[in-house]
């Protein structure tokens, strides 16, 4: 069961707010992977020029990804918002691996 005692009422009830707006550096997914910290984040939006397979963890390791069954994004000009899980634990990160045979530049906003 999620901890939802670090939550404001209205977090924890999972009503759209967000106090932040955090626009990261261009984040480059290759075929090694990369992790972005989330930690303390509600929502991450993102958009990429390629395909990109995603998961989150605990751990910040970037080899994590499971091409058989992590979902993929599709890159081009849609904006995705993804929420981020909050039951995982302490350090949650975003893990992101290119789909296809070219890397994924990921833009990156963190709310």
């Amino acid at each position: 069961m999620a901890n939802l005692q670090k939550f404001r009422a209205h977090e924890s009830l999972a009503i759209e707010s967000a106090g932040d707006w955090q626009v990261q550096s261009v984040v480059t997914a290759d075929a090694d992977g990369v992790a972005v910290d989330v930690t303390g984040y509600h929502q991450v939006h993102l958009m990429s020029d390629n395909d990109f397979y995603f998961t989150f963890n605990t751990t910040g390791t970037d080899s994590d990804i499971n091409t058989s069954n992590d979902l993929y994004l599709k890159g081009g000009d849609t904006i995705y918002t993804l929420k981020v899980p909050s039951g995982l634990g302490n350090g949650v990160h975003l893990i992101m691996e290119r789909k296809g045979s070219s890397d994924a530049s990921v833009r990156v906003i963190l709310a």
